[in-house]
């Protein structure tokens, strides 16, 4: 299931061409191949399910060379247990068409940006 997930996020390109618009984070376990997105906003503090990830996103930018990206400045944080304290394992930009792998966990995590809908598209349907 992770290959086939890695997979995906390698052959659709991500597009960000009408940003600002909604990036998502895609946290993937390694072991179980289970997936989560969370909706990241600028300013907002997100949670996964599990409480495993606390993540403050400080701002969401597009590339200016390329239109197809955005950089997500991010502070996150990673519990294993609820016993453990917090670890920063992210703290400044991260690009939106890479995969990254923490060192001492087993999430896998990538973006997907979905572009903002022009509100008369939106009505009309």
């Amino acid at each position: 299931m992770q290959r086939f997930i890695l997979f995906l996020l390698c052959i659709y390109p991500i597009n960000a061409t009408k940003f600002p618009g909604f990036v998502s984070l895609a946290i993937v376990d390694t072991f179980t191949g289970k997936n989560e997105n969370i909706l990241l906003e600028p300013g907002k503090t997100a949670k996964d399910e599990q409480n495993l990830f606390k993540i403050k996103v400080q701002n969401i930018e597009a590339d200016e060379e390329n239109p197809s990206i955005a950089w997500v400045d991010i502070e996150m944080h990673y519990q294993s247990s609820k016993l453990d304290l917090p670890v920063c394992v992210q703290f400044g930009k991260l690009c939106t068409n890479q995969v990254y792998r923490f060192e001492n966990t087993r999430y896998i995590i990538g973006f997907d940006i979905l572009p903002h809908l022009d509100d008369e598209t939106f009505y009309q349907s």
